[in-house]
């Protein structure tokens, strides 16, 4: 099994002092250094961006794209993608609200209805992927359309606000611990340990990776690769769901077209950090600080005054450095 899959069957655990450290891979230090280079020269420019506050907005903002790109993270190095992210967000927050302020139901049963929204979306194009054996690129531009029409369409394209003011709230968005840090930022680091765990810590990681590395292997291994892209769907569909409650949760407003762009930002925060959009390589670490370096970036921009017109470009700019940087380094430690 070794010799079909390469290098792929060592890849979840193949620096134990490394992974005890969350760092087993150069792909990740060279994500540590830019997100240290980033942070560094914003530092300089605005000695606000040190301050607790602006540190802990940094972290929050980084939740909800960081909790879907992690996800993504699975999906990815299985060898596909989900482009329909941002409306299966989207279309959770509309539904709940709707339940809550239509249907009269609990507010945390129509978050559940919401949750249960988005796996249906999420088998959806599991099943187009693996089962009508469309291209994840394909399927999911496609069902991006027709989900971001559907949370429209219920919405009646109009934002929902005026909720009470509610515990869910307090728990999922508004809440701060020890005075300070943002709930969100909690219920990152809980997505991130389990996805953490789930793909380098499991042999369903392993199966994962063996999948995107070479499936026609995979499948002459025993692997269950339809099954399984599947699941993964399934899981990146989810964390969308999970995502969208922590947004109403801290805006208490849902609109129909929250999410825009979502899955975009999800697979450039898993791009920079080292996964490979062939499959087979990718790092949860990695990905968390590629979203948070995403975060660094738009909040430096926006304290040292930059006009809103280029912060994109500044952006994609920043992006593009911080994946050369990695890429330098990857390319360094392999004696390329």
């Amino acid at each position: 099994m070794k010799r079909a899959f390469g290098n792929s069957t060592t890849r979840p655990g193949r620096n134990r002092r490394g992974a005890w450290l969350g760092i087993s891979t150069w792909r990740d230090l060279g994500v540590v250094a830019a997100a240290l280079a980033i942070g560094g020269t914003f530092a300089i420019l605005t000695p606000a961006f040190l301050t607790p506050y602006n540190l802990f907005n940094l972290l929050r903002q980084t939740s909800e794209l960081g909790i879907v790109a992690m996800a993504m993270t699975v999906l990815i190095v299985s060898g596909e993608f989900d482009l329909s992210v941002g409306a299966i967000y989207a279309v959770t927050g509309v539904v709940t609200a709707l339940g809550f302020k239509s249907l009269g139901l609990p507010i945390w049963v129509a978050a559940g209805g919401g949750l249960g929204a988005a796996v249906v979306l999420g088998l959806v194009n599991g099943l187009l992927v693996t089962k009508a054996r469309m291209t994840s690129f394909i399927a999911t531009l496609a069902t991006m359309m027709v989900f971001r029409g559907l949370a429209m369409v219920l919405s009646q394209g109009q934002p929902i606000s005026g909720f009470p003011q509610l515990a869910f709230f307090e728990i999922l968005g508004h809440a701060k611990l020890f005075g300070s840090l943002p709930v969100p930022v909690v219920w990152l680091g809980v997505s991130g340990a389990l996805l953490y765990t789930l793909l380098h810590r499991t042999a369903y990681g392993l199966k994962v990776f063996a999948t995107g590395d070479n499936q026609p292997a995979a499948d002459l291994a025993g692997i269950r690769t339809g099954r399984l892209k599947r699941l993964n769907f399934l899981i990146t569909a989810l964390a969308a769901g999970g995502a969208s409650l922590i947004s109403l949760g801290y805006l208490k407003t849902v609109t129909p077209t929250q999410g825009t762009g979502l899955e975009l930002e999800a697979i450039a925060a898993a791009v920079i950090g080292g996964t490979a959009m062939r499959g087979g390589v990718g790092s949860i670490l990695g990905t968390f600080l590629g979203a948070f370096i995403m975060a660094e970036v738009r909040t430096g921009l926006v304290l040292i005054g930059t006009g809103a017109y280029i912060q994109d470009a500044c952006v994609g700019i920043i992006i593009a450095l911080a994946v050369m940087l990695n890429l330098r380094l990857t390319a360094k430690n392999s004696g390329d």
